[in-house]
């Protein structure tokens, strides 16, 4: 069988909405009858309409001048609409051509499931922290289309008078739309014109499931076909709920100042009980036809004025009042070149709640913005807010200059991230996920570091913990070094395994028992391998008493270069083609500094040992013993047993990521990250990372709360990603946000010293660490580290007490593993002896 009216639309792009049949006395259920795939619609009552998208961004925590730059393209776009806007034919402002627009800014609640773009194994593991609902957002800019055969006929000189032809325009699209298909050819002018405008400012077309929301949204996109019961002030949807429809009264604030006056942003974002629809409909009116309608007014009120004082009567205050907005109208209008939003009607639409505070409430007591439930025109008012309607049931019609429009923050939404990847947790104010996709930033050409920075207990071991898990998860190898000594992560690593990933710890205090376990030429391409030898040697031999000489210095360098090209695969090998007297002063040295140190010899192989490599996906490297890590002091404050930990620790972070960049992917992260970052060998390793870009796959994550003595280092130049955790010192503060490239103001500062996780407390649910993120494209929001699965939580978790008992819990599976061993090594040699005892038999 063929539905030849469906394969028929869907080779031209067009679809039928309702019905309208005479003979059976049905009829449509939509003021619009047809529509195509690039958003063009056409209604029963003759027009045609075009919708496009504007993109959101997150604007609430931006800097002002941002603010202001996100507002741009919306009121770029209004401002171009507005100059397709003609005088009136012959004076008469009923037969004015002002463009006609609709904005309407659509929220709705969908259930959040992991990224089709993740392993299987991560949607798993994302499915037990999701389940719930959160907001998705679309703003539409949509234009009423003119017909070509309109402008044909002014331009023939037809009398205005003659409003019998424009009529009979209309009546050919009525009658059209009862056909098999709408005739579009005489609006294709208007559509070639409007086009360019809405791509200059970067307007979208619709996706479908977006055009499902303009369609119905008040069945949530389910379709038009909904049972709708009007009551006084409310509109009960069948399997929706109720719903209030309001329009705004007045502005009590004529003036308010951009980017502060986000009346739309924080009416959207209102805890508990937000519109689920904005609708704005309105006229684009030529300023210097607004200019002259306050002309007249000031001439109405200045006759009123002198017809008082010729009477000798008190002057009335609100008279002088009104005459001085109307002056300030006309000085504003002088010197713009934007239009005006006449006749513009604003609709909201709620779903009633038993929230303490409405959205109409908030909007009366922060902006003065006066709004009404429409009683008794609930229907009327819905069907205003769909595509070709022409029901214009607010009586309360504003003129208002396109800022207060564009810049009400209507193009706000919590959109953070990238599309897949790690989940990290949730965006301040819409509570909407966000994701980071480790190879995100070379796909884009971008630098590779994400850091992160915060005090101890602010939760970035927890957040790195869980990345670490999910790109592990996600097919990609991690290693993660952590050099806090007695600090250990192995609670993760158990976890991972349970997960079914291939995972394992390295103890360093297991491996300071051979030398060379780090040795460079293991993991480091030779030339490279010498440069890293030489660093690490230097940085102990350097602060001995005698020191070594400038000779003996170049000697090293050159002896442990030549060695490289002459195929040694170890350093020491390297070492015996050190030239001149000083080889066997320098060999020596070393050796008794390896015999000294163990951290030491973990950079030192006396013989070749088999080459590193990624053997399991995720690799804790833990500094099980505490190292001595210096703490508040400058370089030149070091002891020598703090040089040679740093030099160990920064030897684990280059051999991870040396490891890695012969993997050619993966996921290294860094905690006490200072140690590796405050040296210029670090910044060189991740400006290769930087240079080899896309075929690299790397991202580094890097944390710490020591910034300041890392930001010296042009740091800056190599962070695409950003998170600002807990920082209780404001130098260190400072320096994050603008690392993250906000500024610091004093409100920000204080938030960030609240940023910390908080225990429960009472009746008192559990708090999440904050934060703030800056992703790879420069947006900002606050965040929220969570949720997390609630077995992953108990195994990331720092608390000392989740700490302990993770720690019995795995010295008890240990030693319910070795009883179930020697059970079976006794039952085994039972077993033996019996068979033993039959032979001799």
């Amino acid at each position: 069988m063929v539905n030849l009216r469906a394969t028929f639309e869907r080779l031209t792009g067009t679809s039928r909405a309702g019905r309208s049949e005479a003979d059976t006395a049905t009829m449509w259920t939509t003021p619009y009858a047809w529509r195509t795939a690039d958003g063009v619609y056409v209604g029963y009552n003759g027009e045609v309409w075009m919708y496009r998208t504007v993109r959101l961004s997150p604007m609430k925590w931006e800097d002002p001048e941002q603010q202001l730059s996100l507002a741009a393209p919306l009121a770029r776009l209004l401002g171009d609409l507005g100059g397709t806007s003609r005088q009136p034919i012959g004076g008469l402002a009923t037969l004015s051509n002002n463009r006609r627009i609709h904005l309407i800014s659509i929220s709705w609640d969908d259930l959040v499931t992991p990224p089709r773009e993740n392993t299987e194994a991560l949607r798993a593991y994302q499915a037990g922290a999701f389940g719930f609902l959160a907001p998705k957002r679309v703003l539409f800019v949509g234009v009423q289309l003119r017909s070509s055969l309109r402008d044909q006929a002014t331009k023939a000189g037809r009398r205005p008078d003659s409003l019998s032809f424009f009529k009979s325009l209309t009546d050919l699209v009525k009658e059209s739309v009862t056909e098999d298909l709408p005739d579009l050819a005489p609006y294709q002018r208007d559509i070639e014109t409007v086009t360019p405008l809405f791509e200059r400012s970067d307007a979208q077309l619709p996706t479908r499931q977006e055009l499902d929301q303009l369609e119905s949204w008040y069945n949530l996109g389910r379709g038009p076909d909904a049972v709708i019961e009007e009551l006084p002030t409310r509109l009960a949807v069948s399997g929706v709920g109720e719903l209030e429809m309001s329009a705004v009264m007045r502005f009590e604030q004529p003036i308010m100042p951009s980017p502060y006056a986000q009346w739309a942003l924080e009416a959207i974002s209102h805890p508990g009980d937000a519109p689920h629809v904005v609708s704005i409909r309105a006229e684009l009116e030529p300023p210097n036809l607004t200019r002259a309608r306050a002309r007249r007014a000031q001439r109405r009120i200045m006759s009123n004025m002198e017809e008082e004082r010729k009477t000798q009567d008190l002057e009335k205050v609100e008279l002088s009042e009104t005459y001085q907005q109307a002056k300030e109208v006309e000085d504003y209008l002088a010197g713009s070149k934007q239009p005006m939003l006449a006749n513009c009607s604003f609709v909201m639409a709620r779903e009633i709640t038993d929230a303490t505070e409405t959205y109409l409430e908030f909007l009366s007591q922060t902006y003065g913005i006066q709004m009404k439930p429409l009683e008794h025109r609930q229907i009327q008012a819905l069907e205003e807010t769909l595509p070709c309607s022409s029901v214009r049931v607010n009586p309360f019609l504003q003129d208002v200059n396109v800022p207060m429009v564009s810049h009400a923050g209507l193009q706000s939404f919590s959109h953070l991230g990238d599309d897949g990847g790690v989940f990290g947790g949730l965006i301040d104010p819409d509570g909407t996920p966000f994701f980071v996709d480790p190879l995100g930033a070379p796909l884009k050409n971008l630098p590779p570091v994400f850091g992160i920075f915060g005090d101890p207990g602010s939760g970035k071991t927890f957040f790195a913990q869980s990345v670490a898990v999910q790109s592990a998860l996600n097919d990609l190898p991690v290693i993660f070094v952590n050099p806090k000594g007695g600090d250990s992560l192995y609670g993760m690593v158990d976890y991972a395994g349970n997960m079914g990933v291939s995972s394992g710890r390295v103890s360093m205090s297991a491996l300071e028992e051979s030398p060379g376990a780090f040795d460079p030429f293991r993991y480091a391409p030779p030339a490279i391998a010498a440069e890293i030898a030489n660093v690490h040697i230097l940085s102990a031999l350097d602060d001995l008493r005698d020191g070594l000489t400038l000779p003996e210095r170049l000697a090293l360098g050159s002896g442990l270069k030549r060695g490289a090209l002459n195929g040694a695969r170890c350093v020491w090998e390297a070492l015996q083609y050190v030239p001149g007297d000083e080889a066997e002063r320098l060999r020596g040295l070393i050796e008794q500094q390896m015999e000294a140190s163990s951290m030491f010899s973990l950079g030192i192989a006396l013989k070749p040992l088999p080459r590193l490599d990624v053997e399991q996906r995720l690799t804790l490297v833990d500094f099980d013993r505490d190292l001595g890590l210096p703490e508040g002091k400058t370089p030149s404050e070091y002891s020598a047993s703090e040089r040679i930990a740093l030099a160990a620790v920064r030897l684990v972070i280059r051999a991870s990521l040396e490891i890695l960049i012969a993997n050619r992917s993966g996921v290294l992260i860094v905690d006490e990250a200072w140690t590796f970052l405050s040296q210029a060998e670090g910044l060189a390793s991740l400006q290769r990372i930087s240079r080899e870009g896309r075929s690299l796959n790397i991202l580094p994550v890097f944390l710490t709360q020591r910034i300041a003595d890392v930001v010296t280092k042009d740091l800056e130049s190599y962070l695409s990603r950003v998170l600002v955790l807990k920082l209780n010192e404001a130098r260190e503060a400072e320096t994050a946000l603008k690392l993250c490239g906000l500024a610091p103001t004093p409100q920000r500062l204080a938030e960030i010293r609240d940023f910390g996780p908080l225990p429960p407390e009472g009746d008192k649910p559990a708090r999440w660490a904050r934060g703030i993120f800056r992703d790879l494209a420069g947006r900002h929001a606050q965040v929220v580290l969570g949720p997390t699965p609630p077995d992953a939580a108990a195994a990331y978790s720092t608390n000392p007490e989740d700490r302990r008992q993770r720690e019995e819990r795995r010295l008890a599976r240990e030693r319910a593993e070795r009883t179930e061993h020697d059970a079976a090594v006794i039952a085994a040699a039972s077993d033996q002896e019996g068979t033993d005892s039959w032979l001799v038999d």
